[in-house]
């Protein structure tokens, strides 16, 4: 490979072909007990949030849905529990975002081409993966979409001792001329995934980002994973994630445990030409993504960066190059499939 390589190698990583990390990670989720297509939708998804640049989005959440109780529990198809031309609210029927998500997502879009508005609530689910994942799909129907998603509690309030909140990301897509644009973000200082590969590995962020157990700040993931992290932006994110937090109720969140802080997925789409044309819209978008990336830069600055766009360079590179996995995760991955290999 004469090419200069995106990611670099360490003592501690794999290099794996997408395709190789594609069958690794399907093998072990059959063997954890989804079907073949279950598989490989979730997989396809964990490649895609890696070639992304998201490593803990990869193929170490098998691991921690490895471990979820959920698995234990009867799984039922997604379905439609309540609907009007331009709504709809699905069960998820205990089923991991990865699979329930994007029938969330064909709802939204045959709504929107039929009355040009959807709402759509998701019940019953958990995990949802990258959300800029899905709304990818809709922005390249040509269409507006905007997700809200509650979860479990992971975050602690300003002043609390105790977690209560969820990571609670929101992002928002918009149709582009090549590409859409994709704002994609959670609303705690760092994200659950990011907090179970590094208790995973044994490993501690560089700065405090929550609490312990005793209300204590701390860096360790271990103990981050008994305590709790701090919303991003004090207290403005807190407001926003709390607002998400509310937001999960209308999706039903809920129904999962009886409790409020709990998984949710609200989405809400439509066509940009109920307010003006698509090809001006994406024009005035291209335009004004344009404007801010020419501004004169600041000593030092080599390039003023639009959300997504590094994302989109960067997962055709790593389509080619392959991805950088931990050994210790290939290595579990492996034992669940009953093939392990020794690490070197």
């Amino acid at each position: 490979m004469t090419e200069t390589l995106l990611d670099k190698e360490t003592a501690d990583t794999v290099r794996l072909s997408v395709e190789d990390a594609q069958t690794l990670g399907e093998t072990a989720l059959a063997k954890l007990g989804f079907t073949q297509e279950e598989a490989r939708m979730v997989v396809t998804h964990l490649i895609d949030a890696t070639v992304w640049g998201y490593e803990f989005a990869g193929l170490p959440r098998i691991l921690v849905i490895a471990d979820r109780p959920e698995l234990k529990k009867p799984r039922n198809p997604v379905s439609i529990v309540r609907e009007t031309p331009v709504s709809a609210l699905l069960d998820g029927g205990n089923h991991v975002g990865y699979v329930s998500i994007p029938r969330a997502v064909d709802v939204a879009i045959d709504k929107v081409r039929q009355s040009g508005v959807a709402i759509v609530g998701l019940r019953n689910s958990w995990f949802a993966g990258r959300n800029g994942y899905y709304l990818e799909r809709i922005a390249r129907a040509g269409y507006v979409a905007v997700y809200f998603g509650s979860s479990t509690p992971s975050v602690v309030p300003p002043g609390a001792s105790k977690k209560i909140l969820g990571t609670n990301p929101l992002a928002i897509a918009l149709p582009g001329r090549v590409n859409p644009f994709i704002f994609d973000m959670g609303t705690g200082t760092v994200m659950t995934g990011e907090i179970l590969l590094k208790a995973f590995l044994g490993e501690e962020f560089s700065e405090i980002v929550g609490i312990n157990g005793e209300g204590v700040p701390t860096r360790s993931a271990r103990e981050l994973k008994e305590g709790g992290v701090f919303p991003f932006g004090g207290h403005k994110g807190y407001g926003v994630s709390l607002a998400v937090q509310a937001l999960g109720l209308l999706a039903g969140s809920r129904f999962r445990n009886g409790q409020v802080s709990d998984f949710g997925s609200l989405l809400i789409a439509f066509d940009p030409e109920l307010l003006m044309p698509l090809e001006q819209f994406t024009t005035e978008l291209e335009e004004l993504l344009t404007k801010v990336k020419t501004l004169p830069k600041q000593p030092g600055v080599v390039e003023i960066r639009i959300p997504s766009e590094r994302g989109f360079k960067e997962r055709e590179i790593r389509r080619q190059q392959g991805v950088l996995v931990n050994k210790h995760v290939v290595q579990r991955l492996h034992d669940i499939c009953g093939t392990s290999v020794p690490l070197k």
